[in-house]
């Protein structure tokens, strides 16, 4: 193989300044010759403008998102259009890197569609793509990107491993004003219920309106705000009494309480934390298992005080029975104030070991006492 020539011949034009470099003389003198002065005057000139361009600072552009692009970020140039010299140094360093991995081989971009799929799992619970991006210290361009597409173009196929990394680090975070579904909280309020917490204490403890619970417990869709104040009222409450300190605590607490057995409503302990908000979870056991049902309160002082009209269940018609019998009535008295018959009087003290009242007394009297108790 014949070695190569090397060019040491040199000739240049003193008018342009036009220089070549030949293998012999008289191949330089031919290129001399045919060269156009006015062509390499300009090509000289368009080099130098080249050199002053990238030597001079271009135009600034002012950051539209906060100030969260500086200077020689190359997210000013491609976001906000900012020219100065260290964007486009920015610029320039980014695409020499990405054409270098390119002629590697690599490739620095992965898999969009598990970062879309969290993002897609994030809105479906409520969470907004805007307040997705501020925890991950991201432009709402690269969700929307992601998740939309951006000028008539699809959805990004791939995307840089930090981009996918921020994104999937974000955690559930509802705004206040969010909506979600009341599932939990419906089975929260139930609970409390079955302990012998009423709808208006509840509201009142949690600081929400009445008709607001309401319509939890037939189902509507909440607030994020409003569901905090339900959960937060249910841990300070599940294993407290209600207050019974008087009549109008202790009727409260009883309706409470008979709604949650009629309605089977499960107690505080069958639910879990981690299952309450699941719509499919089955509570740990049932009121049947839990015990009797509760005595309802108000229908026992309503059918003492002598309102035939109430209905009773057979343990409330034997509390009847048996206040009356502390208060000193015989079966017969009994019978005629409550509309009980003196057969099932009888019946019932004798179930509940009962001796015979044999001194007789008026209904009049029993009636005050009972009005001033």
């Amino acid at each position: 193989m014949t070695a190569r020539q090397p060019r040491n011949t040199q000739l240049r034009c003193d008018d342009c300044g036009y220089q070549t470099n030949r293998t012999t003389k008289g191949i330089a003198q031919k290129a001399l010759d045919s060269h156009s002065c006015d062509t390499h005057r300009e090509r000289v000139a368009r080099h130098e403008r080249r050199l002053a361009r990238a030597a001079a600072s271009g135009p600034e552009a002012p950051c539209q998102h906060d100030g969260k692009h500086p200077h020689g970020d190359r997210s000013r140039y491609t976001i906000d259009g900012c020219r100065c010299r260290p964007c486009r140094d920015a610029n320039v360093a980014y695409n020499r890197q990405l054409s270098r991995q390119h002629l590697y081989g690599r490739h620095p971009l992965v898999d969009a569609n598990p970062a879309r799929e969290h993002v897609r799992q994030l809105q479906a619970a409520g969470m907004g793509w805007k307040r997705i991006a501020e925890p991950a210290d991201l432009d709402y361009a690269a969700i929307t990107k992601l998740i939309y597409g951006a000028r008539g173009r699809r959805p990004s196929v791939k995307i840089r491993p930090t981009l996918a990394d921020k994104i999937l680090a974000v955690q559930l975070d509802l705004a206040p004003a969010a909506v979600v579904g009341s599932t939990g909280s419906a089975r929260r309020i139930q609970a409390l219920c079955y302990v012998g917490w009423s709808i208006p204490r509840i509201a009142e403890a949690a600081g929400v309106d009445r008709q607001a619970l309401d319509g939890i417990l037939r189902g509507r869709a909440i607030l994020v705000s409003t569901r905090d104040a339900i959960t937060s009222t249910y841990e300070r409450l599940w294993n407290t009494a209600p207050p019974e300190a008087d009549r109008s605590d202790r009727v409260a607490a009883t309706r409470a309480r008979r709604r949650a057995a009629t309605a089977g409503w499960a107690p505080p302990l069958a639910w879990d934390d981690e299952t309450i908000e699941d719509p499919k979870a089955k509570p740990a056991h049932t009121l049947k298992a839990a015990g009797p049902k509760p005595l309802d309160e108000a229908a026992i002082v309503r059918r003492v005080e002598g309102d035939h009209r109430v209905q009773l269940t057979n343990a409330e018609r034997r509390e009847v029975v048996r206040r009356l019998h502390s208060q000193g009535l015989n079966d017969q008295e009994a019978s005629r104030l409550t509309g009980i018959s003196d057969r099932q009087v009888l019946r019932d003290r004798q179930r509940l070991g009962l001796p015979a009242n044999t001194e007789p007394r008026r209904t009049s009297d029993t009636n005050q006492e009972g009005t001033a108790a």
